[in-house]
């Protein structure tokens, strides 16, 4: 009887400290859409059976899949979950950006490597026949960040209308990487392949008291240092620069 007393006192007093923290911040979730702009990049390949290889592509120029155009897959999006403490006037999210890496065809990069137990080092084009590489499942940045919102406008009653939003970060890098190389084809699973580390500024509109709208700007810089194709993996790293809109709900 005296620990069923203890565990209903200990719940009690949990919520209610669960509510007071509440009470000094903002829950909020959001969803929406982004579109991606990537440097160039050198993409390591490796394959341990026949064809066997160790090569290297040269300044790869990739691009996205135009935000909300789905191509007959998922659309680019992103998702938010935080908490933001107005007391002490800093807060933490989680964000999951389902971004899309295509590399671009008929481009000519060079070439450097052995292929079959040839040295090869020269121009090339980049065809399907050669090389088809996508993260079109997902290059999928998973970020932990640090937030802070400045206040830009208010309304009559000193609501904020309008802030400043101000990101970092950091997180692994979770690709579904699809390949054809010298006609093998892998179409990868899910699977933590390195790390990204991100800086983002925005603004957020607050509709309301419970909806919300957030338009910001990321830069990262992200390390694939192992994805898989057929037979093998693959490596790549480029700075990124990503868009995104979102609507979301607060508490």
């Amino acid at each position: 009887m005296f620990i069923a007393v203890w565990a209903i006192l200990i719940s009690t007093s949990a919520r209610a400290q669960a509510t007071n923290s509440l009470k000094n911040g903002t829950v909020y979730f959001a969803f929406g859409t982004n579109l991606s702009f990537y440097s160039k990049s050198d993409i390591h390949l490796t394959s341990y059976s026949s064809p066997a290889f160790d090569f290297t592509l040269q300044k790869v120029r990739g691009k996205d899949d135009g935000g909300l155009k789905t191509n007959g897959g998922a659309p680019q999006y992103s998702l938010q979950l935080g908490y933001y403490s107005h007391k002490k006037n800093w807060g933490i999210e989680f964000n999951f950006d389902h971004i899309k890496y295509f590399i671009r065809q008929n481009q000519r990069v060079k070439l450097n490597g052995t292929i079959n137990n040839a040295a090869y080092n020269t121009d090339t084009l980049i065809t399907p026949q050669l090389i088809s590489l996508e993260h079109s499942d997902g290059a999928n940045y998973a970020l932990f960040k640090l937030v802070k919102w400045l206040a830009l406008a208010k309304d009559g009653q000193q609501h904020t209308l309008l802030n400043l939003v101000l990101k970092a970060g950091a997180g692994p890098v979770v690709p579904k990487t699809n390949s054809t190389i010298m006609g093998i084809h892998w179409d990868d699973r899910y699977h933590v392949a390195g790390y990204v580390i991100a800086i983002e500024g925005g603004l957020r509109y607050n509709i309301g008291r419970y909806l919300f709208a957030e338009g910001n700007a990321k830069g990262a810089y992200a390390n694939y240092k192992n994805f898989l194709i057929a037979n093998g993996s693959g490596s790549q790293q480029w700075y990124g620069m990503h868009a995104s809109l979102l609507i979301g709900v607060q508490f």
